[in-house]
């Protein structure tokens, strides 16, 4: 909810700024989760009257005003069709500065137009730098005091304001200004309503009102305002409104909205020649009834949805939305305007069901006051009649199931002051309740007797008032004692230690956290596939919020596609990101649930730098973090072996092995993935068990010594069928039995039409070394040519 400060001060006066005011809200519960500045782009423009409007002599589109700024006149050559006796509106006096067509200032000068001099120029709203307004030049509220500086007038702020459902009563410019009032103690000036009625034309004599369910609408009231003319609304009205985040229709709409902003009762206005019969009936839909609304849809409607009917059709879904065929347009003369009481639970679940949520429904669902809506009602038709024109019928249409009085609430001084842990007086208590305009009389002893206004429908109990001192006392004021730590006898399950390990682990190795939704539906696993895990392994969920949220996830990998979908569509492509959680399936008739650690790469493995070119992330790179992370955590016999998963890419995937117990899978997820996906660059994904991998963790990390004596390297190139696992080599070269081999890594692998197709050149670095002395080149070149004839042999290769 937007509030304008402007708009706030002709409410409540105070001395604080912008920024304090923020600061007071948010400690009474008012989140203001932003604080806009508005200027006007002019210098030296003020507000002027135009006393007399001529003809021009010379061109029939232009005429001569004589405008007046409190002090002196001016005559002032004009081609706005708006421009009239008695409008306050902008004067751009000689020397002042203005926008042109172009959005650059330009200086006022004297001018002759068609031969009359010009000493000036009334301006429109863009040549000041307001967006939205209407054409012709600005129109100024009637209560601008001549000769102020027209940006005085649009210097304000705009308070952006977060609204818990319990606030209801704060959702309206008086509704902050009564709780800034409790804050402060300054007093809330409300708006000034005087009518004029025609009293030729009583209003019983023009409609019939009839309340069928009075029991979802315990107070229906309404006005009758005819010959009114509709037309755009005054820059006044139309600037609070679109300020505020409201879109400007026409003078007779804005001021329901304005109302409604305002005072936080919705307001409907019918155009009074639709109503058949002139008669109103406030009913329950028929099952199955089709009720067209204002944005042209058709709505289904149930039995328990309101309705507001002439005699003939539905014309509004109360409290929700009104129908296209009694919608207010440039054609209506009469109106009728409503202002109702709505149950709450009633229009909660009319919006929720038919997914129609408006600012009106909005605010009805979280309780609107009942006593509040004549004044709504005399406050709109007062504006309408000023802004619109038209006579209003003499009296109200009121018709009330019952007297809306006060909730009265016991309350208790001692247990305000045990919860708070404070030591408030009587007095001070009181002073508070006065505060929120509320009526206390106390017994003498403990007992506070409140009487809680009805705007006050979130106040239901003892502790409601209790939390009502705190926040207006101030939490900040509230003693918060001192802190007492008592640790669990209980030790910490080691599954969760471990899952806080490997988030460590994950994140040294420059990841960042993802997480994602437990649970998926339907469209995500078409994109993904069918997968390893048959569909009678799914869990489902018996009563969904929806359908794309109907089945417990078996895979962290949808999850994270998920969300290398939603960076690329904007465009963030490169993606090093991790997720440890919770994946769930079914064993027969168990229900089992184990944690994973998921690891996603996509786009360039580092950013951009001009001395080196960025490569894309390819499998090498994950399988080098899964690497790190299962050295760090000290797990031994680590080996990937090919693996045929549908959802990887052949020949780009692994599975993960600690000795002979697999413990997950990584590989390129496969393209047939990334076409349903629609992201045009390699995927890669590792999984892993974390149940299984905690069973092989080694319990402690074993210090050895540094070598003292030097050791000897030896590289050995060999010629390989591409199918032929490296890894089966070096497993081969570790069973050799070798006092002095200490290492062998791989260097280098190379590739070249000349080795022929399917083969390769593998380059491996052999570490030599005696740990008991310095080891000699003989040694080392005979421990070597061993070693190269044990491998030969038994693998038969060259």
């Amino acid at each position: 909810m937007k509030i304008l400060l402007s708009w706030l001060n002709g409410y409540i006066e105070t001395n604080l700024t912008s920024d304090q005011i923020g600061k007071t809200l948010t400690s009474a519960g008012l989140e203001v989760d932003a604080i806009d500045k508005i200027a006007l782009k002019c210098e030296g423009v003020i507000v002027c009257k135009v006393l007399e409007v001529n003809k021009h002599p010379q061109a029939d589109k232009l005429c001569l005003a004589t405008v007046t700024d409190g002090q002196q006149t001016y005559e002032v050559v004009c081609g706005a069709s708006n421009c009239r006796a008695g409008l306050k509106t902008a004067l751009a006096p000689l020397g002042a500065r203005v926008l042109d067509e172009n959005g650059q200032f330009f200086t006022i000068k004297k001018s002759k137009i068609r031969g009359i001099e010009s000493n000036g120029m009334l301006c429109a709203g863009d040549e000041l730098g307001l967006k939205g307004v209407s054409e012709g030049i600005i129109e100024l509220s009637s209560d601008a005091v001549e000769g102020t500086d027209v940006a005085k007038l649009y210097d304000d702020t705009v308070f952006e304001i977060s609204l818990t459902p319990n606030l209801g009563h704060a959702s309206s410019v008086i509704g902050v200004a009564r709780e800034l009032s409790a804050a402060t103690g300054k007093k809330v000036q409300y708006p000034v309503v005087s009518l004029t009625e025609d009293h030729s034309s009583p209003i019983s004599k023009a409609i019939s009102v009839e309340v069928s369910n009075k029991t979802d609408c315990p107070r229906y009231t309404c006005r009758i305002i005819k010959n009114i003319t509709i037309a755009p609304s005054p820059d006044w009205l139309k600037n609070r409104l679109e300020a505020s985040g409201i879109r400007s229709i026409n003078n007779v709409v804005d001021v329901t909205n304005y109302v409604m902003h305002e005072m936080g009762q919705p307001l409907h206005a019918f155009d009074y020649d639709m109503l058949a019969d002139h008669r109103l009936n406030i009913r329950n839909a028929k099952a199955g009834e089709i009720f067209i609304s204002l944005d042209g849809k058709e709505r289904t409607l149930e039995e328990k949805d309101l309705l507001i009917c002439d005699a003939n059709k539905a014309v509004a879904l109360a409290g929700v939305m009104g129908g296209i065929n009694s919608e207010v347009n440039l054609g209506t003369h009469n109106l009728l305007l409503e202002s109702a009481y709505f149950l709450p639970s009633i229009i909660r679940r009319t919006s929720k069901r038919l997914g129609l949520i408006t600012d009106a429904s909005k605010r009805f669902e979280r309780g609107c006051d009942p006593n509040a809506v004549i004044k709504a009602l005399d406050r709109a038709s007062m504006l309408i009649q000023q802004v619109a024109g038209g006579q209003i019928c003499e009296g109200v249409i009121d018709i009330a199931a019952k007297t809306f009085t006060k909730k009265r609430i016991i309350c208790r001084l001692s247990r305000i002051n045990r919860l708070l842990g404070t030591r408030l007086s009587v007095g001070e208590v009181e002073t508070i309740f006065n505060k929120l305009d509320f009526t206390t009389v106390w017994d003498g002893q403990d007992v506070y007797t409140v009487d809680v206004p009805t705007y006050r429908n979130d106040l239901q109990e003892e502790i409601d008032l209790v939390e009502e001192v705190a926040r207006i006392y101030g939490y900040d004021n509230l003693d918060r004692g001192s802190n007492r730590f008592s640790t669990s006898t209980i030790p910490p399950a080691p599954i969760y230690l471990f899952e806080k390990e490997i988030n460590t682990r994950l994140i040294a190795e420059g990841l960042q956290e993802f997480l994602t939704c437990d649970l998926i539906g339907p469209s995500l696993l078409d994109v993904v596939g069918v997968g390893e895990m048959p569909e009678k392994t799914w869990v489902r969920v018996m009563n969904p919020v929806s359908i794309e949220q109907s089945i417990l996830r078996t895979s962290l990998l949808p999850g994270l596609l998920q969300v290398v979908k939603y960076n690329w569509d904007r465009q963030n492509h490169d993606i090093a990101g991790f997720e440890i959680g919770r994946i769930h399936f079914k064993e027969g008739d168990h229900y089992c649930e184990q944690s994973m650690a998921a690891i996603v790469l996509s786009g360039k493995s580092a950013p951009h730098h001009w001395d080196e070119k960025a490569k894309d992330s390819d499998f090498y790179d994950l399988k080098g973090i899964v690497e790190n992370v299962l050295n760090e955590l000290r797990i031994a016999d680590i080996s990937f072996r090919p693996n045929q998963l549908q959802v990887f890419h052949s020949g780009r995937q692994a599975s993960i092995f600690a000795g002979e117990l697999e413990i997950g899978s990584l590989g390129e997820v496969h393209p047939t993935v990334l076409r349903r996906l629609d992201v045009p660059q390699r995927i890669l994904f590792a999984e892993i068990n974390l149940h299984d991998l905690y069973k092989v963790k080694a319990p402690e990390s074993k210090m050895h010594p540094l070598p003292i004596y030097p050791g000897s390297e030896r590289d050995w190139t060999i010629t390989l069928k591409e199918e032929i696992p490296l890894a089966d080599i070096l497993k081969a070269i570790h069973t050799i039995p070798s006092k002095t081999l200490e290492n062998v890594s791989l260097l280098d692998i190379y590739r070249s039409d000349k080795l022929g197709q399917g083969m390769k050149n593998a380059t491996l670095r052999f570490m030599y070394r005696d740990w008991e002395k310095t080891i000699s080149q003989e040694q080392v070149d005979a421990e070597h040519a061993s070693i190269l004839t044990n491998i030969k042999t038994n693998l038969l290769i060259g």
